[in-house]
C-alpha cells in the first residue's frame, strides 16, 4: 500500500511498499484534492504513472454515502439554519428536515412548538459539535454520513 508523504508544488511524493519513494506529477493523480497520508495505488505505464486512491480510503465510491466539510456542517447547515432542518437535509433526512422545519414554522405561532423546535435544534447542534471536534473526526476535515444519515466513525 503506497501512501502520499509529500505534496510539492506540481510533484507529489510518494512512499511505495518497498521502500521506494517515487515522485510523480500532480496530474498523474486520477482524483482531486489530494492530502498528505492519502493511501494511493501506483501503476506504471512505460516512464507515465497513473495514481489513484485506494478504494477504502474513499468513502465518497460507496452507495448512499455522503461526505460534508465539517464546518459548514456544523456551523452553517446546524448553527445558523439548523431550526429550519437545513442539517437534516445535509445528511439526507429529508423527511426529519421537513419535520423540523414544519415545526420551526409552528413555533412562530405558538410557544409549544417553538420550546421543542429549540430543544431540538440544541441537541442537534451539540451532537454535531461533539462529533465533528471530538475524537471520531479530529483528523479529518469531512463528515461521513451513511445512506440513513448516521454518523459513520
Amino acid at each position: 500500500m503506497s501512501e502520499i508523504l509529500k505534496i510539492n508544488g506540481a510533484e507529489v511524493k510518494i512512499g511505495e511498499d518497498n521502500g521506494e519513494v517515487v515522485t510523480v506529477p500532480i496530474a498523474s493523480l486520477q482524483f482531486s484534492n489530494p492530502q498528505v497520508g492519502d493511501k494511493v495505488e501506483v501503476f506504471r505505464d512505460g516512464k507515465e504513472y497513473i495514481v489513484r486512491r485506494e478504494k477504502e480510503a474513499c468513502p465518497e465510491d460507496e452507495e448512499g454515502v455522503r461526505t460534508i466539510n465539517k464546518h459548514v456542517f456544523v456551523w452553517i447547515g446546524n448553527f445558523l439554519f439548523g431550526s429550519l432542518g437545513v442539517d437534516r437535509f445535509m445528511r439526507g433526512q429529508i423527511g426529519l428536515g421537513v419535520l423540523k422545519l414544519l415545526l420551526s414554522t409552528i413555533g412562530w405561532i405558538t410557544i409549544i412548538g417553538g420550546f421543542a423546535g429549540w430543544i431540538w435544534t440544541l441537541v442537534d447542534w451539540i451532537v454535531s459539535m461533539t462529533k465533528a471536534y471530538g475524537s471520531a473526526y479530529a483528523s479529518s476535515e469531512n463528515l461521513t454520513f451513511d445512506e440513513h444519515g448516521n454518523y459513520i466513525n
